[in-house]
C-alpha cells in the first residue's frame, strides 16, 4: 500500500502542475479546441462525400462510420489527455540526460516519464466523441443500454493499445540522436487509425491487427460495440498486445543499459 500510495502522490502532484500551466496559458485551449475541430470536421466530410455516392462501404453504412469516428475520437483524446505531450518529450528526456533525475526517484522512472506532461484541455475532445457516439448510436444499431458500459472498457483497450504502439516508436531514442524520423513514421501510420479496418485491402489489415496494430485504437472497439467480436479475435487482441509490452520492456531495459547521463 505505500509503494501505492506513493505513486498516487506523484501522479496528484502531475495533475496539479500541468492543471496550472494549463490556467496560464489559456489561450491553448481555445487554439486546440479550435484545430482539433477542423480535423474532426474534414472527416466527417470526407465520409459525406463518400456515402453521397454509395450506401454502404465495406459493410459499413454512413452512421456506423459516424458512430466509428466518435469512439476513435474518444479514444485518441484520451491518449492525448494523459500521454501525447510526453512522448514529445521522450527524445528530450534521453539525449539531453534529463533522465537523471527520474531515475533517482522513488517511483518507477518510466511511469514519471509517461506522466510528467498532461493535456488537460482534451478532454473537451473526449466529451465530443462521446457526444457524437450518443447521436448515431441509434441509427448505427447499436444496442445501448448496459452496453455503454463496455464502452468505457474499449476506450480503455484504445488507450492502451496507443501507448504501446507510440512507446515502441520511441524507444530507438536511446539509440539515436532524436529518434524523430520514427515518430514522422508513426504518425504516417496513424493516418490508417482513422478509417475503418475493413477499408483496407487483407494485407494491410492484417497488418493493422498485427505488426502496427492501429486497429485497436479506433476501429475494433467500433466493430466490438455495433457486432461483437470472435473469440479468436480477442485472443490475438490479447497476444498482440501482450507482444509490444515484452518488446517494449525488452528494448526499454537494453536502452537503461546504454543510457549516458548528463554528468558521464
Amino acid at each position: 500500500m505505500a509503494k501505492m500510495s506513493r505513486y498516487i502522490d506523484s501522479l496528484k502532484v502531475q495533475i496539479k502542475n500541468n492543471f496550472v500551466r494549463e490556467a496560464v496559458y489559456r489561450s491553448n485551449f481555445i487554439t486546440m479546441v479550435a484545430v482539433d475541430l477542423v480535423w474532426m470536421a474534414v472527416e466527417f466530410s470526407l465520409f459525406s462525400v463518400i456515402y453521397s455516392n454509395t450506401p454502404v462501404l465495406a459493410g459499413w453504412t454512413k452512421h456506423q462510420v459516424f458512430f466509428f469516428l466518435g469512439v476513435f475520437f474518444a479514444s485518441d483524446a484520451l491518449f492525448t489527455t494523459f500521454f501525447q505531450r510526453n512522448f514529445w518529450q521522450f527524445s528530450d528526456l534521453v539525449n539531453k540526460g534529463e533522465l537523471d533525475i527520474l531515475l533517482t526517484k522513488p517511483v518507477h522512472p518510466l511511469f514519471l516519464a509517461l506522466t510528467r506532461w498532461f493535456n488537460l484541455t482534451a478532454w473537451f475532445n473526449v466529451v465530443l466523441g462521446v457526444g457524437v457516439m450518443i447521436r448515431f448510436a441509434p441509427q448505427a444499431g447499436f444496442a445501448g443500454g448496459w452496453k455503454w458500459l463496455l464502452l468505457v472498457f474499449w476506450l480503455l483497450v484504445g488507450v492502451f493499445s496507443a501507448v504501446q504502439i507510440r512507446f515502441a516508436f520511441s524507444i530507438w531514442a536511446f539509440w539515436t540522436e532524436r529518434s524523430w524520423a520514427m515518430s514522422r513514421l508513426y504518425y504516417q501510420f496513424f493516418a490508417f487509425a482513422t478509417k475503418p479496418d475493413s477499408l483496407y485491402p487483407a494485407m494491410i489489415r492484417y497488418s493493422l491487427m498485427t505488426a502496427i496494430p492501429f486497429a485497436f485504437i479506433g476501429s475494433v472497439p467500433a466493430r466490438a460495440l455495433l457486432h461483437g467480436l470472435e473469440p479468436r479475435e480477442y485472443l490475438q487482441i490479447t497476444l498482440v498486445l501482450i507482444a509490444f509490452m515484452v518488446f517494449n520492456t525488452f528494448f526499454w531495459r537494453r536502452g537503461l543499459r546504454r543510457y549516458q547521463s548528463a554528468s558521464s
